[in-house]
């Protein structure tokens, strides 16, 4: 069976030494480094299954990293888990807006990291199962709406949106079940699974960043008073 290959970045010996012996002892093929700019090089060339890296680091921080892969169509794919010494729910929110699948705080849950990780990978695993549809592609399409769920893109009117990874999942999600209410702790569940922990105040941000992007079509997500968030189609199909 083929082993996933994670690159870790850490600039301190003892955390990178722990990390290693723990993703090894799972079965992993772990790659490390102390600068965020000796790991782009070497993700850029060869192939990463998965990162794992700390947000302080040394040149280069983990967030320009996050954002740097996600740039690159090579890796953008490439599942992100940021490290931090940081408590505050605006950087857990900032970390998942460009791009990071996934926050965890120090010090570190060994299990809980394990588990994290574990279920990225299988969700990535999954995503690549999809079976095409529509000539290679398989879309969710409402009027001027087009989601398509192969490339992770949405077109408006034609136009590519610039979604961060967290905004799209989000709008696959509501977009998938037209009407169905969803409250905010189903969104954080159902879009990073029941262990993450997120409060409800990160899903309200990922809301108000998605309707800003979708400009004249924003009341297409509606607010359910004290419960949730649901889509309306119909604002798609009218325009």
């Amino acid at each position: 069976m083929k082993k996933n290959r994670l690159v870790i970045i850490d600039d301190h010996y003892d955390v990178l030494e722990l990390l290693k012996y723990n993703f090894i002892k799972e079965g992993y093929e772990v790659k490390f480094f102390f600068t965020a700019v000796d790991a782009l090089k070497y993700i850029t060339n060869e192939n990463t299954d998965l990162v794992v890296t700390d947000w302080m680091l040394p040149e280069m921080d983990g967030l320009e990293l996050c954002k740097n892969l996600k740039l690159s169509a090579a890796t953008q794919d490439i599942p992100l888990v940021m490290l931090t010494g940081k408590n505050d729910e605006i950087d857990a929110v900032t970390a998942l807006e460009v791009g990071a699948d996934d926050y965890l705080i120090k010090p570190l849950r060994i299990k809980e990291m394990l588990t994290r990780v574990k279920k990225i990978l299988r969700r990535k695993a999954a995503e690549q199962l999809i079976p095409a549809k529509n000539d290679g592609r398989e879309f969710l399409e409402f009027g001027s709406l087009k989601i398509d769920l192969i490339s992770y893109k949405v077109f408006l009117n034609g136009e590519v949106l610039d979604l961060t990874m967290g905004e799209f999942k989000l709008l696959e999600l509501i977009a998938k079940y037209p009407g169905k209410v969803f409250s905010r702790n189903q969104i954080i569940e159902k879009i990073n699974g029941p262990q993450y922990f997120a409060t409800e105040r990160s899903t309200d941000v990922q809301i108000v960043g998605l309707r800003k992007k979708l400009g004249v079509y924003k009341d297409a997500i509606e607010t359910v008073r004290s419960i949730g968030y649901r889509f309306n189609s119909n604002k798609f199909l009218m325009a």
